[in-house]
């Protein structure tokens, strides 16, 4: 039997003073179906049959607990972050580090080559001496700088393939750790630079990014043409801002 294909899209929804993204997927299901994610991200699946204004006034009827429980959620994701960023790093069994959106374990494996690789849901240490501690930290620099520039290339060069009926040129591309920015443009010098930072995020965010600077290669502002045309080149930029903001907390 052929497997059923589901969507999903994002939507935004004033809900009291606040207005909240939730994700929507159409499925085979009976009734209105939701969720708040261990993030405080709002999942609704519903059939194809049900009109989205049915949903939301579903979603207004719930808004009080909603609100109470992705505010709940939030917090609890925000304390897990901090307690992870605050805590001395041993590179051991079971730490937590989080890449492309996803909570990832460590597992440390005693081997003669020394490596480091995603598997499944965990970042594996493959090295000589697993109680080296500062080996193993300078071992995953090592590796995150070059992981870092192997997913964002390869973003920049698939949002480029849309910037190519600009006659624009692929820019250079830098990565370096920022306060206060997810990335930065400087149009004239033909130069990019994306907050090493991101690749905490999930893609669809470092998406958003990279074409967000990218279109500061034709408008170095945010006129109402910059606007224009990524609504033009990403009708849902403002859903991936929101998420974006939403999950990392600048330290």
């Amino acid at each position: 039997m052929a497997a059923k294909a589901y969507s999903s899209e994002m939507h935004s929804i004033r809900l009291g003073s606040s207005m909240i993204t939730y994700e929507l997927t159409r499925k085979d299901v009976k009734n209105v179906n939701l969720r708040i994610d261990a993030k405080g991200m709002i999942k609704v699946s519903a059939s194809r049959r049900v009109p989205v204004d049915y949903i939301e006034d579903f979603l207004r009827e719930k808004q009080e607990a909603i609100l109470s429980a992705v505010e709940r959620a939030r917090q609890r994701e925000m304390d897990r972050e901090k307690e992870m960023d605050k805590a001395p790093r041993l590179y051991a069994d079971h730490e937590q580090l989080r890449l492309l959106g996803r909570v990832l374990e460590i597992k440390v494996i005693k081997s003669r080559t020394e490596d480091i690789s995603v598997e499944d849901n965990c970042l594996c240490f493959y090295v000589k001496n697993p109680q080296d501690v500062r080996h193993k930290e300078i071992l995953y620099e090592k590796w995150l700088k070059a992981y870092q520039r192997e997913v964002y290339e390869r973003i920049c060069h698939q949002v480029y393939d849309i910037f190519l009926q600009f006659g624009v040129s692929y820019p250079e591309i830098r990565i370096r750790r920022m306060t206060a920015r997810w990335g930065s443009c400087q149009p004239y010098k033909g130069i990019i630079t994306l907050n090493s930072r991101l690749i905490e995020t999930p893609p669809a965010c470092i998406e958003y990014v990279a074409v967000h600077e990218f279109s500061h290669l034709i408008y170095p502002n945010h006129s109402k043409a910059f606007h224009a045309l990524m609504t033009k080149l990403m009708p849902d930029w403002k859903q991936r801002k929101k998420l974006l903001n939403s999950i990392t907390e600048w330290n």
